[in-house]
């Protein structure tokens, strides 16, 4: 695939996240996403080989948009730095995953190989992007040099899944109002000074 995609590369994997989200993977056919990108089943193959390489292709997008939100500059500590993105995270998950999706991508990265790879990928280079974050503000007494950062981002994201499907439960949850001690949960897990 190359890097410059065509709208029909991106009607479709907005009809997968849309099927996926409404039906499950398994529920969801080949012919509901051609229909939802109103391309044929027969176009929908020169883009993607099925199921499998779409929630893949989700998967991508979403790393993608957390990425460059990584990127932007901030001017606060690393500890604010990691709250700021857990929140986003949380709230906003990523082009073109909502949180119910999110679920159902989890899901099917626990019984499906590929997209477990590139779940698995992803999950890694997000992690260590909050890894280089929490390097930093060890490095600046903010967070005790005893702190195993590699562990610190698997409770971190293992909360952030588990937030997302909450929201997806429940799409009223507020992190504000019905979590407000997340700061505190995350100053305990980063030994945050």
């Amino acid at each position: 695939m190359s890097t410059d995609k065509s709208s029909t590369w991106h009607r479709l994997i907005n009809a997968a996240a849309k099927c996926f989200s409404e039906k499950g993977f398994n529920g969801a056919s080949i012919g509901d996403i051609a229909r939802q990108a109103e391309v044929s089943q027969g176009a929908m193959y020169t883009w993607f080989k099925g199921k499998s390489a779409l929630i893949s292709a989700i998967v991508e997008e979403e790393k993608n948009t957390a990425l460059l939100n990584y990127s932007q500059p901030y001017s606060g500590s690393p500890f604010e730095r990691i709250c700021q993105l857990v929140k986003s995270c949380i709230n906003d998950v990523g082009y073109p995953a909502g949180h119910r999706l999110w679920v159902e991508i989890i899901a099917e990265a626990a019984r499906n190989d590929e997209v477990k790879a590139t779940f698995m990928a992803t999950d890694l280079l997000m992690r260590n992007g909050i890894k280089t974050i929490i390097q930093d503000g060890i490095e600046k007494g903010e967070f005790d040099r005893q702190l195993e950062a590699e562990s610190a981002t698997i409770a971190i994201y293992a909360l952030i899944d588990g937030l997302i499907s909450r929201k997806a439960i429940n799409p009223e949850f507020d992190l504000e109002t019905q979590l407000p001690t997340l700061d505190g949960i995350l100053k305990f897990i980063l030994k945050a000074t």
